[in-house]
């Protein structure tokens, strides 16, 4: 339960970072502040004191991170680098080249009857792609922004993707993309 939590904040977070970075970066700078107020305990004349300030500020680096409760260290440490699973370069490599076989071979059992409980088969994924295709509409880039692995096997890897004609003929947009993997290395989720 606390991870779903935890998953959907963080799907949340990178879907606000790419499509409104200046709310990210106004929230960014808001819990900062926010930090550094706690911190100093809400007295300004410490901040205008002199030579104290200077060590407060120097105790903020991500290294020397503090637990507010504790008042002990946390470790803040980067995500390990993960490379996309090759269902997922099989599906980006599909829907650049409008090919709805590679696209729906990467996807999970679990992925494919969900999609087929609603509707969706491959042969109807191929239909838009290809009416797509017909006007228009192509890729221009696909980035990875990077990946995680969790303990229980299940991976999260996010792109932002640059294309064209899809809203409207020859007009530029960006989506991003969430997949979702099992630890059999196939798509679960795609967001």
């Amino acid at each position: 339960m606390l991870w779903r939590v935890v998953r959907r904040l963080l799907a949340v977070g990178i879907h606000l970072f790419v499509w409104h970075p200046v709310v990210t970066l106004t929230v960014a700078v808001v819990a900062i502040g926010a930090i550094g107020f706690s911190m100093i305990g809400g007295n300004s004349s410490q901040v205008l004191s002199g030579p104290s300030s200077t060590a407060s500020i120097a105790s903020l680096s991500p290294a020397a991170a503090t637990s507010p409760s504790a008042g002990t260290p946390v470790a803040v440490s980067p995500a390990p680098q993960v490379r996309p699973t090759p269902a997922v370069q099989q599906y980006i490599q599909g829907m650049v080249a409008f090919n709805a076989h590679l696209m729906w071979q990467s996807l999970s059992p679990t992925a494919i009857q969900s999609m087929t409980s609603q509707g969706g088969s491959e042969e109807a994924l191929q239909q838009k792609l290809d009416q797509a295709k017909q006007q228009g509409a192509a890729y221009d880039d696909v980035t990875y922004v990077g990946g995680y692995l969790l303990k229980d096997g299940t991976q999260y890897f996010f792109y932002v993707v640059s294309r064209r004609g899809f809203s409207a003929p020859n007009t530029a947009d960006q989506e991003f993309f969430v997949f979702t993997v099992g630890p059999d290395g196939k798509i679960l989720a795609i967001q």
